[in-house]
């Protein structure tokens, strides 16, 4: 359950722009984006790990950033934790709606707008019911979701044309994937969650989840992005679905919006959990409360007009995904010195390693804000 929670919340609605900013920059480069951002993002991950097996209190990011860094940290944290997820949850929102007005094409025509709220009815549901009720689907739907991408996948390839490949051997937007990739990434919001799965004495299991949880989505993000690319090449959709339209027809199109539709879901559980939780363990709120804010914002947010659902991606990964993966470096190296538990396992970076790390978030926060513009 652990592991189909981390990988549920990290195969979201990034992973249906990935194919788009493949054509845009090229295969080969998005292909290596993902594999060496996926090494990163998973000592990013164990990183994170590493920090709530030092702590006995629990927390969520802003929480822990209260503890190793004071009261600026928690600043921090709290403006990068909350801007991220309310901004993933309004992405979810955007694309979840869009596959529901899919799925319910010819039986129920609905708006844009009335999918956003039935995802939004749905999602919050659950998320109120607590982590019970969610790690359960999660792992019922990931697996259902990971079984329907390889089915997408492997009849994609049937149609697939080699030459869609060469044509898109480089692009104008060599950048353009960073930010996608780590939007598609991430799942830290799921750590402190799925450390709940262990009793005492088997939290050593968590590395292992966490290398699990979050190296299959970057080998299901591989499989997926070569085949929609094979079939739909330079004409691929920003959200992949719409661009497959005329080699699959309306019947497997609902299918691949259903794909879609249980991507957005899994990820938006956690992600809301997430954010609910740590309104009421680091800031004290109470239940009812917290809800209403978790709810609340990014619906906000979507009736205030913010629709640009790559902008949105692009913006999220590359600088917010960057400042809180320098924020959480920062946290564990003071961590290691200030814990008042020890962990079940230390992965003994040394500052070569943290050196490296920090220039390539320091480089995507810079050219993010750049590029945003």
């Amino acid at each position: 359950m652990a592991v189909a929670t981390l990988a549920g919340t990290i195969i979201g609605v990034g992973m249906f722009a990935l194919p788009y900013a493949a054509s845009q920059a090229g295969f080969k480069l998005t292909l290596i984006y993902l594999f060496l951002l996926g090494i990163i993002v998973t000592v990013v991950h164990l990183i994170y790990g590493e920090i709530i097996l030092r702590t006995k209190e629990k927390h969520r990011l802003p929480g822990y950033a209260q503890t190793y860094l004071g009261r600026w940290g928690r600043i921090a944290a709290s403006i990068i934790f909350f801007t991220t997820l309310y901004l993933a949850l309004l992405a979810y929102l955007l694309i979840g709606g869009e596959f529901l007005r899919v799925i319910l094409s010819g039986w129920w025509n609905i708006s844009s707008a009335a999918g956003v709220m039935l995802v939004a009815v749905l999602g919050f549901g659950v998320v109120f019911k607590g982590l019970k009720l969610t790690g359960f689907l999660e792992f019922a739907l990931t697996t259902l979701l990971v079984g329907l991408i390889l089915g997408l996948a492997g009849y994609a390839f049937k149609f697939a044309e080699t030459a869609n490949f060469s044509l898109l051997e480089s692009g104008g937007d060599a950048f353009l994937p960073y930010g996608v990739v780590l939007f598609a990434l991430a799942g830290g919001s799921a750590i402190p969650e799925i450390r709940n799965f262990f009793r005492a004495g088997k939290k050593n299991y968590l590395k292992w989840a966490i290398i699990l949880g979050t190296f299959i989505p970057v080998l299901i993000y591989a499989v997926f992005i070569t085949a929609v690319l094979g079939v739909s090449g330079p004409a691929t959709s920003t959200e992949a679905v719409k661009g497959l339209l005329p080699y699959f027809g309306p019947t497997l199109i609902k299918y691949a919006a259903l794909i879609g539709f249980l991507a957005v879901i899994t990820s938006f559980f956690t992600i809301g959990l997430n954010i609910n939780n740590s309104l009421i363990f680091d800031f004290k709120f109470p239940r009812a409360l917290s809800f209403l804010l978790t709810a609340g914002a990014p619906l906000i947010l979507f009736f205030s007009g913010f629709k640009n659902f790559i902008s949105i991606l692009s913006f999220s990964g590359a600088v917010l995904g960057g400042l809180e993966g320098i924020l959480l470096i920062l946290i564990w190296r003071r961590s290691i010195k200030k814990g008042d538990r020890q962990p079940e396992y230390s992965l003994g970076l040394g500052h070569v390693m943290v050196g490296l790390l920090v220039p390539v978030f320091v480089v995507g926060v810079l050219y993010g804000i750049i590029y945003s513009k």
